[in-house]
């Protein structure tokens, strides 16, 4: 009987701690969605804990696939290039013409001038139309992404705001929602 009640106990507490387990990652989970939205209209929101954009590393990602452009070996992990940089590795905006079988998770994609874009961390594709490749391209003129990488500078014209990313000019937008997007206005 003794046994039939400790059994009983131990049940009930460890129904009630897995509880308290799912309610706390719950919870957890609704503070990491007020911090994005908090911090949602500043240019860099999404990308805040990527690799630093234009940082050298000492080596490479280990389970980086290489890929072979002009010459060049990039290195490519989850939507990030590096590019050799004498003894290391430097992140990168993809040369134009990279091809890759699939496409970083997280990627946002847009359709300009009647053809589908991709974008993530600073980099846009599009898909081939001979094969299931993604091809790495300028950023299209009228474009909206939802953030830029670290290493954009803001510039001010005729007391405008602006964003500048690798050569290519930004402006933030708001939508019907109120969301903030980044068009590109100019490129390089």
């Amino acid at each position: 009987m003794k046994n039939k009640r400790l059994i009983l106990v131990l049940l009930i507490l460890s129904f009630c701690t897995s509880g308290i387990t799912v309610n706390a990652q719950r919870h957890k989970h609704n503070k990491v969605n007020k911090h994005q939205k908090a911090n949602r209209h500043k240019p860099n929101y999404r990308y805040a804990k990527m690799p630093q954009w234009g940082y050298e590393y000492k080596v490479a990602p280990k389970n980086a696939f290489i890929y072979r452009h002009s010459g060049i070996r990039y290195h490519y992990y989850r939507g990030v290039y590096y590019k050799p940089a004498g003894s290391k590795y430097m992140v990168v905006r993809a040369p134009v013409g990279i091809r890759v079988r699939t496409l970083p998770k997280g990627n946002i994609h847009f359709v300009v001038g009647g053809r589908r874009f991709f974008y993530y961390y600073g980099t846009y594709y599009v898909k081939s139309v001979d094969d299931n490749e993604y091809i790495t391209v300028n950023p299209p003129l009228g474009a909206r992404i939802d953030a830029l990488p670290d290493g954009y500078r803001k510039v001010i014209y005729n007391e405008k705001t602006f964003y500048m990313f690798e050569g290519t000019y930004y402006k933030a937008v708001v939508d019907d929602k109120g969301e903030v997007w980044y068009q590109v206005i100019k490129e390089k």
